[in-house]
């Protein structure tokens, strides 16, 4: 695989950083190739840089961003608002209906 240059990938970062849209669809795109919703998330933070996704949510430290996307944080619902906010993403529940009756 061809490596990608530090001038790409801060131009990336910054791009994600600043366009709400891009960071949302970056995410999404992770999402139709299979990733987890947590991996997708902090895949696009990496990207961006965990300090700079910081600045992004509603007074969340980035002393703690990480921590809530490890696979046994007990995450709240406030909490995953906060993370998926800077994606224009926000979280619902909705009913599962049973097709087979």
């Amino acid at each position: 695989m061809a490596r990608r240059s530090k001038d790409w990938e801060q131009g990336l970062a910054q791009d994600l950083f600043l366009d709400e849209e891009g960071r949302k669809q970056f995410f999404l795109s992770l999402i139709d190739e299979g990733y987890q919703w947590r991996e997708a998330l902090l895949k696009v933070i990496k990207v961006i840089g965990v300090n700079e996704y910081a600045t992004l949510t509603d007074g969340m430290k980035a002393s703690n961003l990480l921590n809530q996307l490890k696979p046994d944080a007990n995450i709240t619902l406030n909490t995953l608002a906060k993370l998926t906010a800077p994606l224009g993403i926000e979280v619902t529940f909705k009913e599962k209906i049973d097709k087979a009756s």
